[in-house]
């Protein structure tokens, strides 16, 4: 799995003008970095300091959903953190830059990648 294509997977993709406006959901986010830091084991700090990057980055807002709220049905909690999508964005093209610092093949073909099971 390719950082890059997992970014792409959340929509974390520049619009024509460059820019990434819109929200994400920090729990996607969180999900996909440690869907990658299982396929990149060696290299959990990485992953780790991704994550923390993730929960202290800037909210873009907490949505509370109502107790019988059919987008609350299949989730642990009530609460929906947001972060912003170009924020993210920079998370995983630091850590692409890391992990190629550390000598970690990310040259290899993205259409080899497996499918991520995160979506955004």
């Amino acid at each position: 799995m390719h950082v890059l294509t997992t970014a792409k997977t959340l929509g974390l993709e520049a619009d024509d003008r460059g820019g990434l406006p819109g929200t994400i959901e920090e729990s996607i986010v969180l999900a996909a970095i440690e869907e990658l830091a299982s396929v990149h084991a060696d290299h959990a700090d990485l992953f780790i300091l991704a994550s923390d990057r993730v929960r202290s980055s800037r909210s873009a807002g907490l949505e509370v959903l109502e107790a019988n709220s059919v987008f609350g049905r299949y989730r642990d909690s009530n609460e929906i953190q947001l972060r912003y999508r170009g924020e993210m964005k920079e998370v995983f093209d630091d850590l692409l830059i890391d992990l190629a610092l550390r000598g970690v093949d990310m040259t290899a073909s993205e259409s080899t990648d497996e499918p991520s099971g995160v979506s955004g």
